[in-house]
């Protein structure tokens, strides 16, 4: 069950007769291409650079720097849906902004961290403080280069970081050779590669 912060809860309430308008941050930590090092981009829907305070994945709070001009955007929404469904998130932003460049032409996003924030805006003011929605990985980032006088863009497909690691394989989990990496004298796989093909029936004496 997700519980809403009570002023983001009554804007939601209060939308039939107010209006509001939708935000969403966008976090996302990158690796330097040549150093491995991480370098986190903070992008959001609106205009100009912000600085927020918000609350983490682990509950603490931290001040960010999210760049704005990006014409950031979630266009199919923040999927909720109460079974292990894995519904990855679309980011789309601007292929023109320099901050969107600098953060997937310039850093590796390549299964990079991500979070998502989001609130509500009525008449420029945000009516709540920023709600944490959604932590993942980057999955794709395909930039669409139109040609003249069309539209491109970038679209960031962020998957859950849960129902990744859920669904991830390891196909050398019952190899003989990964359970003696770890011990030399583990024999738990030995048969493993071989115990398929046997036609023996071990439960019958003879």
């Amino acid at each position: 069950m997700r519980i809403y912060d009570a002023a983001f809860a009554a804007s939601l309430t209060a939308a039939r007769e107010d209006g509001i308008a939708p935000v969403y941050f966008f976090w996302c930590v990158g690796k330097d291409r040549d150093t491995g090092v991480a370098r986190p981009v903070g992008l959001w829907s609106g205009d100009e650079d912000i600085t927020v305070t918000l609350t983490q994945p682990d509950g603490t709070t931290v001040s960010r720097v999210y760049v704005g001009g990006c014409n950031l955007d979630i266009p199919d929404g923040l999927p909720m849906v109460a079974d292990l469904t894995d519904n990855p998130v679309t980011v789309t932003l601007s292929q023109i902004a320099d901050a969107a460049q600098l953060l997937v032409r310039g850093y590796d996003v390549r299964m990079a961290y991500c979070e998502i924030h989001a609130t509500t805006r009525a008449g420029g003011v945000f009516t709540a403080a920023l709600q944490l929605q959604w932590v993942g990985i980057v999955d794709e980032g395909p930039i669409s280069t139109p040609a003249v006088g069309g539209d491109g863009g970038i679209s960031l497909s962020v998957r859950s970081e849960i129902m990744w690691q859920l669904t991830a394989t390891n196909p050398a989990k019952s190899s003989d050779s990964h359970q003696k990496r770890r011990n030399p004298n583990d024999q738990f796989a030995k048969y493993s590669a071989i115990a398929a093909a046997w036609q023996e029936q071990w439960y019958k004496t003879k």
